[in-house]
């Protein structure tokens, strides 16, 4: 099936605007609308339309990768060149304080004038009043102590405090920018908002700045604008892409429950990235996974990080109950030259490694609970996918481990063409969860988010306790504790966005459900989709096909059920078919030959095909279907190990027959196909019986009385009214036998005349049938021919691996209700998986 993104390629990005008429009790001017240049940024566009020192509050709504935070850097330079402005640049973590410093010094701003927030606490930071360019923390300016504090710490207190007398008594003005103001919004309570109003005399501007804006950041504007006397200007920018910038996107849908650092499709996928020599780098949703990773150096993920990595860059949170244990600065930050597993670089980073593979464990299946999702840091909805998918800022590989997606309520799509319909839910259907079916996931705008919060606000909140509220307004509570029911605008700055994410699936409940809608109509900036469900590696090791065979059925063949019925229901031949076609269309298969070179696998037919590995995979459905043989128990385990055994032509043509032997040519005359096949067989057993029965001589020599058989057969080997016979069943044998294609058979009949085909066969008879060494008659004619050691047995059919049958049904024209009548019950299914396992 081909991409379906390849039908949205002109399908607009919906992105959260920011309009005029969401501030209607402000002043805001027409809304700036900026194109980026042709590579993709908008630094000189944006600055056109910024007037440096007018009083306001400036909102830039761009794209991810579009080159804001440069833009702004740039601006941070302007205001520097006059000596009246006092900058701060507040971030919304510790983390990003060091980059914007080093940004910053690169426009060759003397470090003597910039002060970093890291300083606090570590060190005195002597004068820092007279700087005139400050990186701060958000939840500084506005005095957040955190979550286990009551008020913010003295020395901040006073930082804060100093520099505002500082700039009240030499008449400088200030200009504050907020940079990722997605990710600052919970400082803004309103508790802390007073101590932005300590700037009040002296605040000029501030610059708020987003790719994901949201419902609650409206909020925070207003606030803002407050001390910008009520101005606001916009600039948004367009949401373009640039295929040439775009990285490949492979969603790989991992059902499982939960996800552990041994997790097999995961750990295949970073063995498959290695292989192909990528530079990885691990974001995951949890720290405790990021931290088991990193800690379990001798199996699953973090052994094949090791295996390339000397070193692995632990970039997950330092902090214990909210505190940093020692005053220092965080070293665990994200590292452009190492490899970094963990969960802090999810925003305000630019990874631009090249040949660089960047996965990103989303929360598994199970992490979806009743009344609190612990989705990490993906808590947040889908702004954080996007922020965490805009990390790439150069064109390489992001692959996103997922769930799968929950079924979707096509109707609510709101697109124009019936064809897109359709081909969104025929890709989107092919992956979705079947068994999640109620509730589906319905499309929602984002310019809906408003109307759907207030809608919740006013008639499941409010409306619950609307008379009370009526009736404490009615009270004279002068002396009493202040009991007013929050306004919808602060409901939506501190509950909203967490309610869109916990209750709405399409906000964030179901993040599978939004990825997956977003691939497939091209709404990522910085990637598009490459693959439906990228297809992950499995390594099979030379000498252990079988044991690698035996791990894929366990880990991932039996573990569906439908998968069970085809193996219970089938005859081995379209079990054999089935399943060889799975592993090559739903796996990169790579050999490790004996040497240690990883090659890739190609299917039978293909050139470079490997033989060895095609005739493993003919073994197995033997020695795996048919524990009982003695032969198989001999060939295939030893010392109780299973190992690679030897499945030859020999025993396929021996088992061929034995299976040949019992069926009635009459009872499938309506099979063309099916006849053929059988006749052939019966044809090669007659010609085994000729052997035995014509060719085979009684000799006596110094060595004793033994049975011997020329070289050449005798005239009499093939009769010549079965001449016709002959060619029927070596036409099949060259141009049907596609199992018999795996072995050296067809170069040894190919433009020869019918005597020397004869021979051939009689030949290949003879090695495969029989035990011999070569043998040439001491007197007489001293003929040329072979000694029998032994006539190798036809086996019980029972026994052996049935490559020769045909089914008697088409397995997809087969009704839906087929598996539903012969489903085998739970029990029956774990039974059998258990006895296949053993």
């Amino acid at each position: 099936m081909n991409l379906p993104n390849t039908h949205f390629e002109d399908f607009p990005i919906e992105f959260k605007q920011i309009n005029p008429e969401d501030f209607s009790n402000f002043h805001t001017t027409e809304k700036v609308i900026i194109s980026p240049d042709s590579d993709g940024y908008i630094k000189t566009p944006l600055t056109n339309h910024i007037k440096l020192y007018d009083k306001n509050t400036v909102v830039i709504n761009a794209g991810v990768g579009q080159g804001k935070t440069t833009a702004i850097i740039d601006i941070v330079k302007q205001y520097y060149s006059n000596t009246d402005y006092v900058i701060f640049l507040a971030s919304p973590f510790v983390s990003l304080v060091e980059q914007y410093y080093k940004d910053i010094l690169e426009k060759e701003i003397p470090e003597r004038d910039v002060f970093r927030y890291e300083v606090l606490g570590n060190e005195e930071p002597t004068d820092f009043w007279h700087k005139r360019i400050h990186i701060v923390t958000a939840n500084c300016l506005l005095g957040n102590p955190g979550e286990d504090a009551f008020v913010s710490s003295s020395v901040k207190r006073y930082y804060t405090n100093r520099l505002v007398k500082y700039c009240e008594k030499h008449g400088k003005k200030v200009i504050f920018i907020y940079d990722e103001i997605h990710d600052a919004i919970h400082n803004f309570k309103e508790k802390y908002i007073f101590n932005l109003w300590k700037w009040r005399n002296v605040i000029l501007k501030n610059y708020i700045i987003s790719a994901t804006y949201n419902e609650a950041s409206k909020v925070v504007i207003e606030y803002l604008a407050e001390l910008t006397d009520d101005k606001i200007q916009i600039i948004e920018s367009e949401r373009r892409r640039f295929s040439e910038k775009q990285s490949e996107l492979f969603l790989h849908y991992n059902n499982e429950q939960f996800y552990t650092y041994d997790d097999k499709a995961i750990t295949d996928l970073v063995k498959e990235l290695i292989y192909l020599d990528k530079d990885i780098d691990i974001l995951s949703y949890s720290k405790t996974l990021a931290d088991n990773i990193i800690k379990n150096k001798g199996s699953g993920i973090g052994k094949e990080l090791y295996s390339k990595y000397a070193e692995i860059n632990n970039c997950t949170s330092e902090l214990v109950l909210n505190q940093r244990n020692d005053r220092v600065t965080p070293q665990n930050r994200y590292n452009p030259s190492m490899c970094n597993v963990g969960t802090n670089f999810k925003t305000g980073v630019s990874i631009k490694k090249g040949n660089h593979a960047y996965v990103i464990i989303l929360p598994p299946k199970g992490a979806k609970k009743p009344f609190k999702n612990n989705y990490g840091i993906f808590s947040g909805g889908i702004n954080s996918i996007i922020q965490a998918l805009a990390r790439q800022r150069v064109k390489g590989e992001i692959h996103l481990i997922l769930p799968k997606p929950k079924d979707f309520d096509f109707e609510s799509l709101q697109f124009e063409e019936v064809e897109k319909v359709e081909v969104f839910k025929e890709f989107y259907t092919s992956v979705m969860d079947t068994q999640q079916l109620e509730h589906k996931t319905k499309y929602l705008s984002l310019s809906s988010q408003d109307e759907i919060l207030n809608a919740f606000y006013e008639k499941e909140i409010k409306e619950n306790v609307r008379h009370e509220i009526d009736f404490v307004k009615s009270l004279d509570r002068l002396n009493s504790v202040r009991l007013d029911f929050p306004e919808y605008r602060l409901f939506k700055l501190n509950e909203g966005e967490a309610l869109l994410a916990k209750k709405y699936d399409f906000y964030g409940n179901d993040l599978s459900s939004y990825i997956t809608y977003c691939a497939i109509t091209n709404q990522f900036i910085n990637c598009k989709l490459a693959s439906g469900n990228r297809v992950p590696a499995l390594i099979f090791k030379y000498g252990e096909i079988q044991k690698g065979l035996k791990e894929y059925c366990n880990s991932y063949y039996f573990q569906d059920d439908r998968r069970m019925h085809i193996y219970y229901f089938y005859n081995d031949t379209q079990f054999y078919n089935i399943f060889r076609d799975d592993l090559f269309n739903s796996f990169q298969l790579i050999f490790q030959n004996s040497s240690g070179q990883l090659l890739p696998l190609k299917k039978h037919g293909t050139a470079n095909h490997n033989k060895c590995f095609e005739l493993q995979l003919l073994s197995f459905v033997q020695h795996f279907g048919y524990t009982n043989n003695p032969v198989n128990r001999h060939e295939y385990f030893k010392d109780g190990k299973l190992h690679d055994g030897v499945y030859d032509r020999s025993q396929y043509f021996l088992e061929g027959i034995a299976h040949a032997e019992i069926i009635n040519t009459e009872d499938i005359q309506d099979n063309p196909n099916a006849t053929r096949r059988l006749k052939a067989f019966k044809f090669l057993n007659f010609l085994r019986q000729q052997v035995i029965n014509s060719q085979i001589t009684i000799t006596t020599a110094h060595q004793g009385t033994f049975q011997f058989v020329l070289n050449k057969p005798n005239e009499n080997f093939i009769p010549q009214d079965r001449l016709e016979e002959f060619r029927e069943i070596l036409k099949h044998f060259l141009e049907e036998d596609e199992i018999l294609s795996r072995y050296e058979f067809k170069h040894r009949f190919i433009n020869k005349e019918e005597s020397k085909q004869i021979e051939s066969l009689y030949s290949i008879i003879l090695n495969d049938f029989f035990k011999t060494t070569d043998y040439k008659e001491a007197s007489g004619a001293r003929r040329n021919g072979k000694k029998i050691i032994e006539i190798k047995p036809i086996p019980r059919h029972t026994e052996v691996v049935n490559y020769i049958s045909l089914p008697d049904y088409d397995y997809e024209a087969l009704p839906e209700t087929f598996f539903e009548v012969n489903a085998l019950s739970e029990e029956e299914v774990k039974n059998i998986t258990e006895e296949i396992r053993k």
